[in-house]
């Protein structure tokens, strides 16, 4: 009998051989999304002329819901190599996605990617993949291990100082890290003047980070952008599925 995951990849293979299969997929997987509530904030709150910024992007499902809400341009971010290529299989073929294999830190430098407690060797690439979601810059987390490699890390500042345009839309879900650029956050909403910015907040679960968290929170309240900020929480429904 075929489990969940190899009913999903057989009705894949059925749907990629019609005509424009792998677009109407990528519209269907992105309809089955909205079932989840953040999915479905993102959803109303994206129009067709915002420039989006997917900051851990995992396998690129709220990337997907803002395509499929029509949002003119999509920069789509996640330092985990193996996640990141799930990424690129998962949009293939959307013009206006553009997957880029970076984290965004406090600053902009190589940097450690802590990886999943029950990962013991940096070749398990399934492992590696199955257990992504977990993956962080952070190596105090609870459920992460000894395992890590290096990679390319940017700060906010300067990712967005690189981009064309200004960016109007912000989905940010990077595994606590978001403690590590809480203030680039309320500074880019302001300098930038984002219209939306959700954020995963996993002070709830990792009590350690519970300090920035309410300074966070203080700092949204001071500069008056409670309207701009749409904060879920990791024992919530997460914007990575």
């Amino acid at each position: 009998m075929l489990n969940p995951k190899e009913i999903k990849s057989f009705i894949r293979k059925i749907i990629y051989k019609l005509p424009y299969g792998r677009k109407l997929f990528q519209g269907l997987k992105s309809i089955y999304l909205l079932r989840i509530r953040t999915f479905r904030l993102l959803f109303l709150e994206v129009n067709k002329n915002d420039i989006c910024i997917d900051i851990g992007a995992h396998f690129g499902d709220a990337s997907l819901v803002m395509w499929f809400k029509g949002a003119r341009k999509i920069y789509s971010l996640d330092p985990n190599i193996e996640a990141f290529n799930a990424l690129k299989k998962n949009i293939s073929g959307i013009d206006n996605i553009y997957p880029l294999n970076i984290a965004i830190s406090s600053e902009t430098k190589k940097e450690n990617l802590y990886l999943h407690k029950d990962i013991k060797n940096e070749s398990s690439k399934d492992k590696i993949l199955w257990l992504s979601q977990a993956s962080s810059l952070l190596s105090d987390k609870t459920n992460i291990g000894d395992q890590f490699y290096e990679v390319q890390a940017k700060s906010l500042i300067d990712f967005f100082n690189q981009l064309e345009e200004s960016p109007t839309i912000i989905k940010c879900d990077i595994e606590g890290a978001e403690y590590l650029i809480y203030k680039q956050l309320i500074e880019c909403a302001r300098l930038f003047k984002i219209r939306k910015i959700f954020l995963e907040c996993h002070a709830k679960k990792y009590h350690q980070y519970k300090r920035l968290h309410n300074d966070f929170i203080n700092l949204i309240r001071v500069n008056q952008l409670e309207n701009t900020f749409v904060l879920s929480y990791d024992n919530e429904t997460p914007l990575n599925t």
